[in-house]
């Protein structure tokens, strides 16, 4: 992945407003998705699996995987964005690589390619199970900048 650190980000407060991002989106609060470090042009995400993770065959669920990876990309991307703006993803694929199974899902994003109007973020998704972490999914990930409206 790349690593944008020495990117100046536009919002200095981009670490809380990513925070934010995650507390304030009730369904990623709801599986339990929490944020671990933040970055700029980075994030990490973890999550705590538990059984309603779980697909019929005691694997972590394929949507489960695609909503760490998206919100995670997508928390990346808004390091890089104006304190007036937010992003929304427009597009995004996910490869399955192999079942996720363990203790822990953990969620690295990098951005790919910042831009004004369009950012591409690269997400991957690793199941820990003990001492054992193994690459589950891997996402690409298309955000649009988007003025936050004034109230």
């Amino acid at each position: 992945m790349s690593d944008h650190t020495n990117r100046q980000p536009p919002n200095p407060g981009f670490e809380q407003r990513v925070r934010e991002i995650f507390s304030q989106a009730a369904f990623v609060s709801e599986l339990g998705i929490t944020p671990a470090e933040i970055g700029p042009g980075l994030c990490e995400s973890t999550l705590a699996i538990r059984p309603t993770h779980l697909q019929q065959d005691g694997f972590v669920h394929a949507g489960v995987q695609a909503t760490i990876a998206d919100h995670t990309a997508g928390a990346a991307a808004a390091t890089l964005v104006g304190a007036n703006e937010t992003v929304l993803s427009v597009e995004f694929k996910i490869n399955m690589l192999r079942p996720a199974v363990g203790q822990l899902l953990r969620c690295k994003a990098a951005v790919l390619k910042p831009g004004r109007t369009l950012i591409v973020v690269e997400a991957e998704v690793f199941a820990i199970d003990g001492e054992r972490t193994k690459l589950t999914s891997k996402a690409t990930v298309t955000l649009a900048v988007v003025r936050i409206p004034e109230r």
